[in-house]
């Protein structure tokens, strides 16, 4: 009895102890964002507390940042402003990890008496080390349209950190797969459909696995195609989103720099060949360019919904991020936040957000480029309400507007493919451009759009007859003569066109519409080409211009000689061949003026090479 009495005392006082020490806040433990010199020394326990599974089985899809969200992971002690936080809570539930009970009061005090909407809070008590959620945070997807978590492991030897993935999918009732990879948040960006982007950092820190045996694993647990870039910078921590960020799936943002900087070649290099590269709509990327000087990280922000979170660092260059960020997401509601930031640390690094696991996922490749105005145009989507709720179906839409007038509708019909719709937007008289955007809703409440900011960002085609060059492709000039050329074309829908000409000879002049000149007295083969173009597409040709002499008759380019009259004699009375260039052997025209090749214009002939007769004019050839 006693034994048992001194054992319940013991336990009393463990347990207490315990209590005591949860609910005490510890000193926080000085980090960076990079490495230590003292984590350095410990770079074997990268990945200690990690757990690798197999990857997932089924359909995977890893959602991109500007997808519909419902939360935002944090933690605490805050390293960004209350008032973001309060910012962040108007729209979604703001995640905060704290270290215990005590600590969640400490933070629950400070975010009421910061503006935060409470309603909207919700914490998880676990150890931390570090406030980078971006860098340690889950990486969420959808498996068969059922939201999950994949944890990487970690690139720091921050065991607490590499936890916090399993404790949020435990706390979440979320399937947690481990993915053997060493990486970080910061350093991958998903556009949502099956691509992604990183700095070779990925390769580095695994290299005892093959380049092969990387994009396998992210294809594998991420459902993403992987592409993986050189360093911008020679030190750093070389993660993309201090210098690139998906703003939708065909549209990136990259840093710009001053001349000076030694990343300024290599960052205009690699915007280039980003421009180059095909996304996942079918289109090459649009860049947007953001100047970055020293000590900004403008690209380091947050798209949460309809809200971009701009990091601001009291520079002169503050309101040009912003109307950066404003002209090229049109719709969207672009804010800037002050704070503790750096120059490769800001709001992304500190946040990481909570996709909707019962959003309506839409998916549509647009219509981009030019059509015929007198074809209805097709548009095929798929429509995914991952929450089960079912459709609404006289909700599904097509909105389109004809050259930025009133939106009109037409409704999507269903396939016999499971959520797979589509609908035609109906032709349209003359030149016009059409803007569009899809509609759904479910029985959940939800309702999106595609694109998802809607109306402000709609997709854009263009309905157009193209012009057509109608007029010849080649052309015998004679040399010495005035030459002028316009070429003529059918468009039965525009009435102003450009007309622009490019590789013509140096003898030539464009003029307005029209190309003139008069070439040498020399025989030559050239050309030129020209193009067509009304407000949206264009036609081009090439004509030729064969430049010949007149007399030349066996157009050796010598003539007139009398080589080329024997030749013309030959011709004209014992069957000789005929002249390669008839033109050249109707010497006895004059401007204006022609007839057939005949005995007249051999005595022309004659009477120019022997009595000093005019010089030969070759008019039109009549046969």
């Amino acid at each position: 009895m006693k034994q048992t009495s001194l054992l319940t005392l013991v336990i009393l006082f463990v347990t207490a102890t315990f209590t005591i020490f949860a609910d005490t806040v510890p000193e926080e433990q000085v980090y960076t964002i990079g490495l230590t010199d003292e984590e350095m020394t410990r770079l074997d326990e990268v990945g200690k507390t990690h757990k690798a599974t197999a990857p997932p089985i089924g359909e995977i899809r890893n959602p991109a940042e500007w997808e519909p969200s419902t939360g935002v992971i944090i933690r605490y002690p805050l390293h960004i402003p209350v008032s973001l936080v309060a910012e962040m809570s108007e729209d979604l539930v703001v995640v905060t990890i704290v270290s215990s009970s005590s600590q969640q009061t400490t933070a629950s005090n400070e975010y009421s008496s910061g503006g935060v909407n409470m309603d909207n809070t919700d914490f998880i008590i676990a150890a931390t080390d570090t406030w980078w959620t971006r860098d340690y945070g889950p990486w969420f997807i959808f498996q068969n349209g059922r939201q999950a978590i994949v944890d990487h492991v970690y690139n720091r030897p921050r065991p607490n950190d590499d936890l916090i993935p399993q404790i949020i999918g435990a706390e979440w009732g979320l399937n947690v797969y481990g993915m053997p990879l060493v990486t970080t948040g910061g350093n991958h960006m998903s556009d949502g459909l099956g691509m992604s982007m990183s700095t070779r950092l990925v390769y580095n820190e695994n290299d005892s696995l093959s380049e092969t045996t990387i994009d396998s694993r992210m294809y594998d647990y991420l459902g993403n195609d992987y592409t993986v870039l050189d360093y911008i910078e020679s030190y750093g921590i070389h993660h993309i989103d201090c210098w690139a960020k998906f703003l939708n799936p065909t549209t990136i943002l990259i840093k710009d720099v001053p001349a000076s900087s030694s990343s300024y070649a290599l960052l205009n290099a690699r915007a280039d060949f980003l421009s180059q590269q095909i996304s996942a709509w079918g289109q090459p990327y649009t860049i947007v360019r953001i100047y970055c000087p020293v000590g900004t990280a403008y690209t380091n922000s947050l798209i949460l919904n309809n809200k971009v979170l701009v990091p601001i660092f009291g520079s002169a260059w503050d309101d040009d991020a912003l109307q950066t960020y404003e002209d090229a997401m049109p719709g969207y509601e672009i804010i800037g936040y002050s704070g503790s930031w750096y120059d490769d640390d800001a709001i992304h690094c500190r946040t990481m957000g909570v996709p909707d696991p019962g959003m309506l996922f839409i998916n549509h490749i647009p219509t981009v480029g030019t059509f015929d105005p007198n074809e209805d145009r097709p548009i095929s989507v798929n429509i995914e309400a991952c929450s089960d709720s079912g459709l609404i179906a006289d909700s599904l839409k097509v909105f389109y507007s004809v050259d930025e007038g009133p939106w009109d509708f037409v409704m999507l019909s269903s396939t016999s493919v499971p959520d797979s719709f589509y609908s035609f937007i109906p032709a349209q008289p003359g030149a016009s451009e059409v803007a569009y955007y899809i509609q759904a809703a479910d029985s959940s409440g939800r309702i999106e759009t595609h694109p998802f900011i809607g109306a402000p960002w709609a997709h854009r085609f263009n309905l157009n007859m193209s012009p057509e060059i109608i007029s010849p492709d080649s052309f015998l000039i004679q040399s010495g003569v005035l030459f002028s050329y316009s070429p003529e074309f059918s468009d039965p829908d525009d009435i102003t066109h450009t007309i622009t000409f490019s590789n013509y000879p140096q003898w030539l002049t464009p003029q307005d519409d029209s190309i003139t000149g008069t070439p040498l007295i020399e025989r030559q083969l050239t050309g030129l080409d020209v193009e067509v173009a009304d407000i949206y597409t264009s036609d081009s040709q090439h004509v030729t211009l064969v430049v010949y002499i007149c007399g030349d008759v066996d157009d050796n380019g010598e003539g007139p000689n009398i080589a080329d009259l024997t030749y013309l004699v030959a011709y004209l009375f014992t069957g000789g061949s005929e002249p390669p260039i008839l033109e050249a052997a109707n010497i006895n025209g004059q401007e204006g003026t022609g007839g057939p090749i005949d005995v007249s214009d051999l005595t022309s002939f004659v009477d120019f090479l022997f009595t000093g007769g005019p010089s030969p004019y070759c008019g039109i050839l009549v046969e």
